[in-house]
C-alpha cells in the first residue's frame, strides 16, 4: 500500500479504463478521488473514453462530484448501472445516443465482481429472465448506440438462465473510514458497508488498481482485526482526504455516530406520516404482512413503511430490510432518506443479495410506474424520467409475495371525509395502460413461479390471478366504473367476491395494524 496525493491520483487512471464505484448518493462516495480526476481533466483533457460501473445511484444533489460531471465533459463512453434518479445530464446523453448505456439488476452488478475472474465465468442466474434484461427482449441496453451484449441466454439441463459477462475493472475507486499502517481498510463511520471488498477483488484479479479514500491512517495497535473490511493486500493506494467535505456520511450530515451503528437513539427521528391518501395506501399494503415477515423495503412510497410500523407499534412483529445491507431498526424516509437508525444487522451490500436470493426475504413492498392488462410492470421509465430498474427485478423474482403500491392515475387530487374517498380533480397520466413500454416484471413468469402478487392503489386493490389482473377491493365512496375502470387503459377482471376496503383506515388515527398482522387478515 502506498499513499497518494491529490495530484498523483489522475496518473493512476488511463484512457479507456473501466472504473468501478461502490456508493449510494454521497455515502461511500470517494468524492475527493473523483474531484481530482475532474480537476485534472479540466487542465489536461484526460482521462477520457472511460466506462463507469456502479450498482447504485451516485447522484449527490450537488454536494459532490458525480456521474453528470464526468458525462458533461465527455469523459465517459459507457455506463453500466442499475438506477439513476438524479443525473439529468447523463439521462439526456443517453437519449441523444452520446454514450453506451445499460440498466442491469442491482444485485447482479453487486455480486458479479466476485464471480468474474479467471476461475469463475461471471454470473449465471435466473434473475432478469423474461424482462427487458433478457437478450430475447432488450438485453438491458438502453439506447440505439448500445449494441454490444453483456447478457446471453443459456439453457442448462432444460432450465433457462441468463449469463452476465460484465467487463473486469481496471480501477476500483473506493472509500473507507480509516486505513491502518498495513493498508487494511475499516468502515467504522460509514452509513452502510457497500460492496467495496468485491470491487477490490475484481480489480486485483484483472491486474487492476485499487485506490481507497480514507479520513486518516491509524496505528495497527489501535484497531481490532475483526473490524477489517478490506485486507491491505488488496489495496494499492490510499488517499487521506484533506477536505472533510469530500467525505460526507450522508446527504444530510457530515457524520452522526447513530447512522453508522456506533450509537442508538431513544426516540423516533421522524414525526408520524401526515394523514393522506399516501398513508392510506401504506396502511392497506401493510395488512399483507404476517408475524415474523422479513420485508424488502423498496424506494418511493414504501420507503415510508417503517414510519407507519413504529406509529402502529408493530415494529416488533416484522423486520424491514434494505438491500444496501440494513436490517431492522428505523429506516429513514422523506427528508431523512438514507438515515437509518438502530439497525439489527449491517451487512455488506453483495452479501445482502446472497441473503435475498436464498429466500431470506418473505415479502417485498415495491412501487410501480406502469401496469398493463396482463399485469406486467414497468419501473424503469415514466414520462420523460429514466430511472432504471435498481433492485426491483432481483427482488421481485426472489420472493413469493410481492405487493406493488402506487396511485391509479398520476396527478389526481383525492379527498378523505367521513371515512370515504372522493375524487376532487382527475389526474393527467394513466398508470394502468394497455401495454407497458418496458417490462421489469413479467406477470406470466410470476405465475409460473406461483408468486402472490397484489397491486395496492389509492382507489382499489388488484390481484394477479390466472385470468389476469383482477379488481378485488374498492375504496369506500368511489364509483367503480367512473372512478376506477374509466381511468384505466383497459378493463380488468372483476372478482365475484369484490369488496370494499376497510373503512376504519380512513381516519387520522387507526391503531388496528397489530390486530391485522397477528390475525393474518388481509381485508
Amino acid at each position: 500500500m502506498e499513499k497518494c496525493t491529490w495530484t498523483t491520483i489522475p496518473s493512476l487512471i488511463k484512457k479507456g479504463d473501466v472504473v468501478g464505484l461502490a456508493a449510494l448518493t454521497v455515502s461511500n462516495l470517494p468524492a475527493a478521488l473523483l474531484a481530482s480526476l475532474i480537476e485534472h481533466y479540466d487542465q489536461h483533457q484526460e482521462p477520457k473514453h472511460l466506462t463507469m460501473m456502479m450498482a447504485n445511484d451516485v447522484s449527490s444533489r450537488g454536494l459532490a462530484i458525480e456521474l453528470d460531471d464526468f458525462v458533461a465533459r465527455h469523459m465517459v463512453d459507457r455506463v453500466i448501472m442499475s438506477i439513476m434518479t438524479a443525473s439529468p445530464r447523463t439521462a439526456q446523453a443517453i437519449k441523444n445516443n452520446e454514450l453506451e448505456a445499460y440498466f442491469l439488476p442491482q444485485g447482479v452488478i453487486a455480486t458479479h465482481y466476485r464471480q468474474t475472474n479467471a476461475i469463475t465465468p461471471g454470473v449465471i442466474t435466473k434473475i432478469g429472465l423474461n424482462t427487458h434484461i433478457d437478450p430475447r427482449y432488450q438485453g438491458g441496453r438502453i439506447n440505439a448506440k448500445t449494441t454490444s451484449s453483456l447478457v446471453s441466454f443459456l439453457n442448462i439441463d432444460g432450465e433457462d438462465f441468463l449469463h452476465y459477462q460484465l467487463p473486469p475493472l481496471d480501477v476500483a475507486l473506493l472509500r473507507g473510514t480509516f486505513a491502518d499502517e498495513q493498508g487494511n481498510i475499516y468502515m467504522d463511520e460509514e452509513a452502510h458497508l457497500g460492496e467495496s471488498y468485491s470491487l477490490a477483488l475484481n480489480a486485483k484479479a484483472n491486474g487492476g488498481t485499487v485506490i481507497v479514500q480514507v479520513k486518516a491512517i491509524v496505528d495497527n495497535s489501535q484497531r481490532n482485526p475483526n473490524h477489517v473490511y478490506i485486507p491491505g493486500s488488496l489495496i494499492d493506494y490510499v488517499y487521506v482526504v484533506e477536505d472533510t467535505s469530500y467525505h460526507r456520511q450522508v446527504v444530510q450530515t457530515p457524520y452522526q455516530p447513530t447512522l453508522s451503528g456506533q450509537a442508538r437513539i431513544d426516540t423516533i427521528p421522524e414525526c408520524p406520516l401526515p394523514f393522506s391518501v399516501r398513508k392510506l395506501m401504506l396502511r392497506r399494503a401493510a395488512q399483507f404482512l404476517n408475524v415474523g415477515d422479513t420485508i424488502s423495503i423498496g424506494y418511493g412510497i414504501n420507503n415510508e413503511l417503517t414510519n407507519l410500523l413504529h406509529e402502529e407499534h408493530v415494529n416488533d412483529l416484522v423486520q424491514p430490510i434494505m438491500d444496501i445491507g440494513i436490517f431492522g431498526g428505523f429506516i429513514g424516509s422523506r427528508e431523512h432518506f438514507g438515515m437509518n437508525y438502530n439497525s439489527d444487522v449491517r451487512m455488506r451490500h453483495e452479501l445482502t443479495w446472497d441473503y435475498i436470493y436464498n429466500g431470506g426475504v418473505s415479502i417485498a413492498l415495491m412501487s410501480f410506474a406502469e401496469v398493463d392488462q396482463h399485469g406486467h410492470v414497468n419501473v424503469s421509465y415514466f414520462g420523460n424520467r429514466m430511472n432504471g430498474c435498481g433492485g426491483f427485478i432481483d427482488i421481485s423474482q426472489s420472493v413469493q409475495k410481492v405487493i406493488l403500491t402506487g396511485t391509479l392515475i398520476a396527478g389526481s387530487k383525492l379527498s378523505i371525509e367521513d371515512q370515504r374517498l372522493s375524487v376532487v380533480e382527475e389526474g393527467h397520466t394513466q398508470k394502468f395502460v394497455e401495454t407497458v413500454r418496458n417490462i421489469d416484471f413479467n406477470a406470466s413468469y410470476a405465475k409460473s413461479l406461483n408468486q402472490e402478487v397484489y397491486f395496492v392503489t389509492d382507489r382499489a386493490v388488484f390481484e394477479l390471478q390466472e385470468a389476469g389482473l383482477t379488481l378485488i377491493e374498492v375504496a369506500p365512496g368511489l364509483d367503480i366504473e367512473q372512478d376506477i375502470i374509466a381511468q384505466m387503459g383497459f378493463t380488468p377482471q372483476i372478482s365475484p367476491h369484490l369488496k370494499q376496503m376497510d373503512a376504519s383506515m380512513y381516519q387520522p388515527h387507526w391503531g388496528l395494524l397489530r390486530q391485522r398482522i397477528q390475525s393474518n387478515k388481509t381485508v
